[in-house]
């Protein structure tokens, strides 16, 4: 069940030969857009390797990140890419991991900081080992980590969390924070069934403790909440929203709630089973909400055929109500498949990366129209290409993000940090 991310990268490896054909059809078309490479990965000696976050954006100007691969001991790194007067972007790796039962190893999900300017994040394995934690990066649960700047410009590590199992393990999501420090986030693995929770991680008078809020128990309930390379999202009530890759009623997945008490455990809402099917399924990077508490998200697979996945909204007012926005098509659709995270802008559209494209959904009154802002893998962005993670949008209208590989560095590695200008 823990191969599930090797095994959505192998299943793109035998998709990439017959896409590359369209890739560069499409990619031949006028782009007004200015297109920069901040940063080749995997080039330079003990640099990080793989991406394996969204760009994280402070008031400088400056972007924080993480790689999976890479570094000092090849565990991954947290990065940091600051702006120059001319133009350019300067790395700093902050952190290089170092595994092992101290630390964590394999660093996935997104990054948080706070407004002392520490960072915050969680490894996939390192840590504990545990047998329900078997996930082939190596061995451990995994660890939640927070990076202190210092007046000398190190960063120091602290871990404030090693998973065990019992309460999760194998993380691939990124931590929330709500209003008052408290982080949520969701482990694909452990569990009182082993296959995954969602924790809450709390300061308290003796140190952070971490709390399992939800145990995934298979059917009805979900399996594996995978939140790939985004985060839980949480409403003005403290409710946390998030999907499972797989499990359900009919093995492709849900979209729930969990709901505090007053007391005890936290109560968990199937908003949405997937079937499977024209419904789409698998969805893998989470949902985010609108302010009428309607549910946005996408799954890896399903739609119609060829089955290339889609964007759904869940209704709330209409008993979260599965409307499809966009389905996607590898064979007609200029941004092919596999759609990944979502956010909104100010006017209410939608944008998200496939992993061969960033575009953009428009509500009109026909229903959504998409718009490619930009296909990836041309002679403009140095080869970079397959985008797991989700873009983010400054005041601007900027667009900056990361691929998981390509580059200067070659295929199935490297990965470059890029910026699109519209």
């Amino acid at each position: 069940m823990l191969s599930s991310p090797s095994r959505l990268l192998s299943r793109r490896f035998t998709t990439f030969v017959g896409a590359m054909m369209l890739i560069l059809f499409l990619a031949a078309g006028a782009q007004a857009e200015t297109f920069k490479v901040l940063h080749a990965f995997g080039v330079a000696a003990g640099d990080g390797n793989l991406p394996s976050s969204p760009l994280l954006k402070d008031s400088a100007g400056n972007l924080y990140g993480m790689t999976s691969a890479g570094g000092a001991h090849n565990l991954g790194t947290v990065y940091r890419l600051s702006p120059t007067s001319t133009g350019s972007f300067n790395e700093t790796i902050l952190y290089s991991f170092k595994g092992g039962p101290a630390d964590g190893g394999f660093p996935q999900g997104s990054l948080v900081r706070d407004s002392a300017g520490n960072l915050y994040g969680v490894t996939s394995v390192g840590g504990i080992t545990a047998t329900v934690c078997n996930y082939s990066a190596g061995p451990g649960c995994g660890v939640i980590f927070k990076l202190t700047p210092t007046s000398t410009g190190l960063w120091i590590e602290s871990v404030l969390h090693r998973f065990t199992g019992t309460d999760g393990g194998n993380s691939f999501a990124g931590l929330v924070q709500d209003s008052k420090g408290n982080f949520y986030g969701a482990t694909s693995a452990g569990g009182s069934k082993g296959l995954g929770t969602v924790y809450k991680l709390s300061l308290t008078s003796t140190g952070w403790k971490e709390t399992v809020l939800h145990s995934f128990t298979g059917n009805p309930d979900g399996v594996e909440p995978l939140i790939f390379q985004t985060a839980l999202t949480l409403d003005g009530l403290g409710n946390i929203y998030g999907s499972t890759y797989t499990g359900g009623a009919a093995s492709g997945g849900i979209v729930f709630e969990l709901i505090p008490q007053t007391s005890g455990a936290w109560k968990e809402k199937i908003l949405y089973t997937f079937q499977r099917g024209a419904d789409g399924y698998e969805p893998l990077t989470g949902v985010i909400l609108d302010k009428s508490g309607n549910v946005y998200g996408t799954t890896l697979l399903g739609g119609t055929s060829p089955g290339s996945g889609d964007v759904f909204e869940l209704t709330a007012a209409n008993g979260y109500a599965k409307t499809i926005l966009h389905d996607f098509n590898v064979l007609t659709d200029p941004a092919k498949e596999t759609p990944h995270g979502l956010f909104f802008d100010a006017s209410g559209n939608l944008y998200g990366t496939t992993e061969y494209a960033l575009y953009k959904l428009t509500h009109e009154s026909s229903g959504w129209s998409e718009t490619v802002l930009w296909a990836f893998d041309n002679s403009q962005d140095q080869g970079a290409n397959t985008v797991y993670q989700p873009a983010i949008m400054d005041a601007q209208g900027n667009f900056w993000g990361a691929t998981l590989w390509g580059g200067p560095a070659g295929q199935f590695t490297g990965g470059v940090a890029w910026e699109l200008i519209p």
